[in-house]
């Protein structure tokens, strides 16, 4: 048994055990929540019953599925932009000069003294001034919030030339970047307002500018709410359903990620309407990095937080992208979309199912190799909600020979992702057909557990778990073998028998009291007969 060649022949009869023992022990991981989801045994009873009325029947409304599909992907652009350069009021050499000249602090004085002239081409030049103030290094924000020019540029919003709306704009989004204080001194002056309005522009650059600074602004829930109440989030989500303009659609989705960072969560009657919106943008840009990153941040968000998303995300075929993503070589983005996908794996057994269906496990094989630790852990952790499943989706696992890769991880990998590795082997021993058993038998899975048995820095729920799964093993053992039970024999043979009898000295008591059962049920009388 301590040698990979050594398997265990088949010793069993075709009759099949009905045991299977809850698990009653929770997770104290940075995923605690969600693995205490199903772990639990109530919760875990939930999630292996598979009762089909109560599920989501995925093959409901097809036809409107089709045709919603087809929607997503029609060319709705009816928005007719115009370029900045093409609508100048200002003589296009003044512009150009502006644009290349370089500013310095020492230039602080005679820019602000531009800025406030009454002559056009010069307070452009000291509006553009300002600007490249804004991104010197150290920027003098302060300094401008305290002579008074955040008023003037809210000013210029209004009714000006669009050039000058564009650079002020710009300005603002740099103050939108300091402090919490800056920034709310920038809202108190009723700035969002007038920027909402300009994200209705027909020039391009002010629209983008617009959202961009939008999303600067989003710093705790009280600014997110302003702009909710004025209209702001609903004329991103317009946007985003109204144009195919890769640039648009990127700053959209960015500013719109921001209001997912903030706390408190808002209504899913608010979030749900984002769902739509994010699914047309990745049939229209599936493979732009920057996109992508801020667009699963705010589906893995909604799918973490909102439960009743789900079925919205698997009727827009949202879980297709996210499986599909995970061939980019991104790690942001694979964390993302393996949140997405871990999030539907804690669902019910049919959600599970459909993961399976769309050949989930091939992934799985590469991210369970993954050189960055966050990926590997995720993707251990979804494996464990798939084998706390149906008796099919346990048998997929084993079929595709998961269990020597989880072997390999709970041998070489970190800490963490070896607490997360016994759980999906142990939940493996839930198994119920012979051939199944047999075939994790054959690769070592006793060895495994006496090895994660003997580890002592794994505290007392994961000891809990390894005697979970070692009772299944046994009473597997007990009901398909008349007289001595072979799991008996091949456990005493790899020194099982001796971790238990250690085991029974635990100061925790359902580790004592597991053992005890254990030893009392299957070891002490083995030979009686």
């Amino acid at each position: 048994m301590n040698n990979k060649g050594n398997t265990i022949t088949s010793l069993f009869a075709s009759k099949e055990s009905n045991s299977i023992n809850n698990q009653e022990n929770e997770i104290d991981t940075k995923l605690q929540r969600r693995q205490e989801n199903f772990s639990n045994s109530e919760n875990f009873s939930k999630i292996k019953e598979y009762t089909v009325e109560n599920e989501l029947s995925l093959g409901q409304n097809i036809r409107n599925k089709i045709l919603l599909q087809k929607r997503l992907k029609q060319n709705l652009n009816l928005e007719k932009t115009q370029n900045l350069k093409n609508i100048l009021t200002i003589p296009r050499e003044i512009f150009d000069k502006c644009e290349k000249m370089d500013i310095q602090l020492s230039n602080f004085q005679e820019i602000i003294s531009a800025f406030r002239t009454q002559e056009i081409n010069q307070k452009y030049y000291g509006l553009v001034g300002i600007r490249k103030l804004l991104s010197t290094s150290p920027s003098p924000i302060q300094e401008l919030i305290d002579i008074g020019i955040i008023p003037e540029l809210i000013s210029l919003l209004d009714n000006s030339p669009p050039e000058f709306q564009y650079e002020a704009l710009w300005c603002l989004t740099n103050f939108a970047a300091g402090t919490k204080d800056q920034i709310n001194c920038i809202v108190s002056k009723g700035v969002i307002p007038k920027i909402i309005k300009l994200m209705d522009s027909s020039i391009e650059e002010l629209k983008i500018q617009a959202i961009f600074i939008l999303g600067n602004l989003v710093n705790d829930s009280k600014i997110r709410d302003l702009i909710i109440k004025e209209k702001g989030y609903d004329k991103l989500l317009t946007i985003l359903v109204s144009t195919n303009n890769n640039a648009l659609i990127k700053y959209c989705t960015w500013t719109l990620s921001c209001f997912f960072r903030i706390k408190p969560i808002l209504p899913y009657s608010t979030i749900k309407k984002a769902i739509n919106s994010i699914a047309r943008s990745i049939v229209i840009l599936p493979n732009d990095i920057e996109f992508l990153s801020d667009a699963f941040f705010i589906l893995s968000f909604i799918t973490e937080y909102y439960k009743e998303a789900i079925k919205d995300i698997l009727e827009l075929d949202l879980i297709k992208n996210s499986i599909k993503c995970l061939d980019i070589n991104n790690e942001y983005i694979q964390l993302s979309c393996l949140r997405v996908i871990g999030n539907v794996a804690s669902g019910n057994a049919n959600q599970t199912q459909l993961l399976i269906d769309l050949d989930i496990l091939k992934y799985f094989k590469k991210t369970l190799l993954n050189s960055k630790k966050a990926i590997r852990k995720e993707t251990v952790w979804i494996i464990s909600n798939i084998a706390a499943g149906t008796q099919k989706q346990i048998e997929y696992l084993i079929s595709e020979d998961f269990l020597p890769i989880l072997a390999q991880l709970l041998e070489k990998d970190e800490y963490e992702i070896k607490k997360e590795c016994i759980w999906a082997i142990c939940n493996l021993t839930s198994v119920e057909k012979t051939e199944f058993i047999q075939k994790i038998l054959n690769q070592n899975i006793l060895k495994i557990i006496y090895d994660c048995l003997k580890m002592d820095k794994y505290n007392a729920k994961y000891l809990a778990v390894c005697l979970e799964a070692l009772g299944n093993l046994l009473a597997f053992g007990s009901s398909n073998s008349k007289g001595i039970n072979p799991i008996v024999i091949e456990a005493e043979k790899i020194g099982l028998c001796d971790i238990l009898e250690k085991l029974q000295f635990h100061p925790v008591e359902v580790v004592y009291d597991k053992t005890v059962k254990l030893l009392e049920e299957y070891f002490e009388t083995q030979y009686m007969e």
